[in-house]
């Protein structure tokens, strides 16, 4: 695949921003022009070209808007979210940094500037009890009653609630369904504003937030998906072990358990002085953090979890598992990776192997243009099979009174 930015963490982050264009959440000619101005290995000017491209595709928008255009509007503010988005990739390490708030907050402001402007209904979700704190926005193609589909986005490690408008509600929206995109502990304002750190058992996420999907109108409560992409591939499954409201689960890619990556990429000496909680094995894993950008990735994932030190959040992220609670997910399941995909931890066959429930596996490949982390570039590709796959599952005449009796199933 063609290389934009000479520096392979900083070019898997950009091509986000191409396949955002695709669904009017960038432009070509912008983003391309930003990842000129970027330098290699250079935080600061990545921070940089995104803030000042954003800060003046933002001023663009109010300016039309104040004159009346509100479709120049409109792009322009989705745009400007994307590009606040992308600034605050790499500033993530440090929760109190004012350059992460900055460009956080620009994000938000620049997608509810949008917002009034989308053409559709759009519901603000806040929740909060009972130890979660979840916000987002529900999409519906119109403000009928009518009963539609409802697609359930859960953010991934560094996305936003807003990042899921462009990810997954527009074509959602599309196929007629109803689009809940939303961030949990762990995620986007919940960490940066809350400091509120990710949960394993995400199943107690989810079921607030399902309970309040079911208070709005135009929701079938018969055919809610719940779609987990990028770090949300555990997440969603995860949660769907413990909430059985759910029709149809899709996971890309399925990330079945970190404890048995971590282990066989530590060897089991490491293995075992981390299970032991060697003080020492600090010292000996300081080396890993040698590399800036292996070192930035590994401080924003410890900011994410709330921890502080490399085998706490190895010890941590152990905790992030569905080995003997899979076979509890109820509902038909999309299992996905693409062909090299970093996050693929050749878990999808055990996945696969530990439900009961039916399910679908597929590897988008690079010969299709699909292949990398959660098909890079293929997301029409994505789209095209797995809403092929859910049309089908929620067509299915047999589907619902199955939900029904494997919902009462008590959990173990």
């Amino acid at each position: 695949m063609t290389t934009f930015i000479d520096d392979p963490e900083f070019d898997g982050q950009f091509v986000r921003t191409l396949s955002a264009a695709t669904r009017g959440g960038a432009d070509l000619g912008e983003a391309l022009a930003v990842a000129e101005r970027i330098v290699p290995g250079d935080f600061a000017s990545w921070y940089r070209a995104w803030t000042q491209t954003a800060e003046r595709v933002r001023a663009e928008a109010d300016r039309a808007l104040s004159s009346g255009d509100a479709v120049s509007a409109r792009r322009g503010y989705l745009r400007a979210a994307e590009y606040y988005r992308q600034a605050t990739f790499f500033a993530r390490t440090d929760l109190d940094d004012p350059l992460l708030h900055a460009a956080y907050d620009g994000h938000v402001a620049a997608f509810e500037a949008a917002v009034p402007l989308l053409g559709h209904p759009t519901y603000r979700m806040v929740v909060e009890g009972d130890h979660v704190l979840a916000r987002g926005y529900l999409f519906t193609p119109d403000d009928t009653d009518a009963l539609r589909p409802t697609v359930i986005l859960p953010a991934g490690y560094d996305s936003t609630a807003e990042m899921g408008y462009t990810f997954a509600a527009v074509t959602a929206l599309d196929h007629g369904m109803n689009c809940l995109t939303f961030e949990g502990p762990g995620q986007g304002g919940i960490l940066y504003r809350h400091k509120v750190p990710l949960r394993h058992d995400f199943e107690a996420v989810l079921s607030p937030v399902v309970d309040w999907l079911l208070t709005r109108p135009g929701v079938d409560p018969d055919a809610l998906v719940l779609l987990g992409r990028s770090f949300a591939g555990y997440l969603a499954p995860r949660a769907a072990t413990g909430e059985h409201r759910i029709a149809a689960l899709v996971c890309d890619p399925v990330q079945y358990d970190f404890a048995v990556t971590i282990r066989r990429r530590a060897g089991e000496r490491v293995w075992a002085r981390l299970m032991d909680h060697d003080p020492s094995l600090d010292a000996d894993l300081a080396p890993m953090m040698a590399d800036p950008h292996e070192r930035n990735g590994f401080q924003w994932r410890m900011a994410a979890h709330g921890t502080s030190s490399l085998s706490d959040y190895f010890r941590e992220l152990a905790r992030f598992s569905l080995v003997g609670i899979a076979d509890r997910i109820g509902c038909p399941t999309l299992a996905t990776s693409g062909e090299g995909d970093f996050a693929d931890n050749g878990q999808l066959q055990t996945f696969a192997d530990a439900l009961a429930a039916p399910v679908t596996s597929h590897t988008f490949t690079k010969a299709e243009g699909a292949g990398g982390h959660c098909e890079g570039l293929g997301q029409d590709r994505f789209d095209q099979y797995a809403y092929g796959w859910l049309h089908t599952v929620l067509a299915d005449p047999d589907r619902r009174p199955a939900r029904a009796r494997l919902s009462r199933v008590p959990a173990r």
